[in-house]
């Protein structure tokens, strides 16, 4: 059966580049639907195969993982252009400007405009990707291979996070086979060998700390994850889970892992995070949970209100002190980016309170930072696709095949999207699973707690 549904999605990934050569659109959909009808059977068998595991299976399952890849290494991206900005960041890093200090417009960088400047996006701001991120780049920027070269880069790491992945679920006591959840993922294939997004590289570090940290090397755990910090921002957030199972002094280096990385690019000054600071105040894209909060707070209007308050604090403040500065977050906008940040906060604090198990408590977060994010781009669920070896959700599985749909709005402003019902059919499903996922697993808890609950002397029958 695997064989059959790997076959079917080799012919299906073959397909893509050319039903979607137009750039993303409707003729993306028929072939990405049925890749993921093969996916599901595939899922499914692994998840209800019984009896003693067979040893040829982990072997046919990477195999064709690297086929999947293979077939999209050589096609150009068409679903996004992120890669024409990483291979530009390679080439300024290569010739020895800072990218966090020149936006691809300045002049000092006129020297680089090539035919590939003229498909950059936002080139009036600075890089958004952290020190290790650049490193990627450049190493590919000296290959000369253009996209190829950085997509061969990333399929390498990628490969690397299935090992990694691997190695997980075998301290965990899982079948190697579970691998195919996240291997045959037709996201986790579309966005790494066709697209080229950097993810693979964050994934592969937060894996390798997943591993140390079961074996309980937290010292390797936290440099893996600052690591990972250093190509994408959002493994720093994945500490808060570990905070238990690592001691302080090892978490004390955090800071000195940043600051080492950082220093290089120094004489960037005060714009060394101007870049990562624009994508957090403006970035809106296929948002969740932030979507209907600053929906909420533009029907409430709580504008008017709150810079009244203001403006009576600065006349009580003594001193001259004024908090006009506040002024700036009173916006539905920014008061959702901060509701939202308080409701990341707050899980991170109950999964420390609450003792929830390191690995878990990695999956938790990360679909809540997802959630809450006012920006969630398909390549963005890649962070969780791991994760569902260990803890298979139909919910998030459905959810991976049903964010390509956001690909129909690409390339068309904010203000004028056509098709408002994406997110509706992309959700929708979505929470419906998620809560049915959250109702029996408070039912198993519960049969749990009452199968572990003493019996009361009075109920034992005594000897007559």
């Amino acid at each position: 059966m695997l064989a059959l549904c790997g076959g079917l999605m080799a012919a299906g990934f073959a397909l893509l580049p050319w039903t979607a050569a137009g750039g993303p659109g409707a003729g993306l959909l028929i072939p990405a639907a049925a890749l993921f009808a093969a996916y599901g059977a595939a899922v499914r068998t692994v998840l209800r195969a019984g009896g003693p595991p067979d040893r040829a299976v982990p072997r046919i399952i990477v195999g064709l993982a690297i086929l999947f890849r293979a077939v999209l290494l050589f096609a150009p991206p068409v679903l996004s252009n992120d890669i024409e900005r990483y291979l530009w960041d390679g080439r300024v890093v290569l010739s020895g400007e800072n990218p966090f200090l020149h936006p691809p417009e300045a002049d000092a960088l006129r020297h680089l405009r090539d035919e590939s400047y003229e498909r950059l996006d936002h080139r009036s701001i600075r890089t958004i990707y952290p020190p290790a991120g650049q490193a990627v780049f450049a190493a590919a920027a000296g290959l000369d291979a253009g996209w190829f070269g950085l997509k061969l880069l990333l399929i390498l790491a990628d490969l690397l996070g299935l090992a990694a992945l691997r190695h997980v679920l075998a301290r965990r006591g899982l079948p190697p086979s579970r691998l195919l959840i996240y291997a045959w993922n037709p996201l986790a294939v579309i966005e790494i060998a066709w697209s080229g997004h950097l993810e693979p590289v964050g994934m592969l570090c937060v894996l390798v700390a997943a591993g140390a940290i079961i074996q309980e090397r937290d010292l390797r755990a936290t440099l893996a994850l600052a690591l990972g910090a250093l190509v994408k921002i959002l493994p720093l957030l994945l500490f808060v889970p570990m905070l238990r199972a690592i001691r302080r002094r090892v978490l004390a280096l955090v800071p000195l892992v940043l600051a080492v990385a950082y220093w290089p690019f120094r004489d960037a000054g005060a714009h060394l995070l101007s870049g990562a600071r624009e994508y957090a105040s403006r970035w809106v894209a296929n948002e969740s949970i932030f979507g209907l909060v600053r929906a909420g707070l533009e029907a409430i209007d709580p504008a008017p209100a709150l810079k009244g308050a203001i403006a009576l604090a600065s006349r009580l403040l003594p001193g001259g002190a004024s908090p006009d500065v506040l002024y700036g977050f009173v916006h539905p906008g920014e008061l959702a980016r901060g509701a939202c940040a308080l409701a990341a906060a707050l899980v991170g604090a109950a999964l420390v309170w609450r003792r929830v198990e390191p690995l878990r408590g990695l999956f938790v977060m990360t679909g809540a930072l997802l959630l809450l994010s006012p920006t969630l781009h398909p390549w963005y669920l890649l962070w969780i696709l791991p994760w569902l070896c260990l803890f298979p959700s139909p919910a998030w599985l459905g959810l991976s095949g049903l964010v390509l749909l956001s690909y129909l709005n690409a390339g068309v402003p904010r203000e004028a999207e056509p098709y408002p019902w994406i997110r509706w059919i992309e959700y929708l499903p979505f929470y419906a699973l998620l809560a049915r996922e959250g109702i029996v697993a408070a039912r198993v808890r519960r049969r749990a707690a009452a199968l572990s609950r003493p019996v009361p002397d009075r109920m034992v029958d005594s000897p007559r």
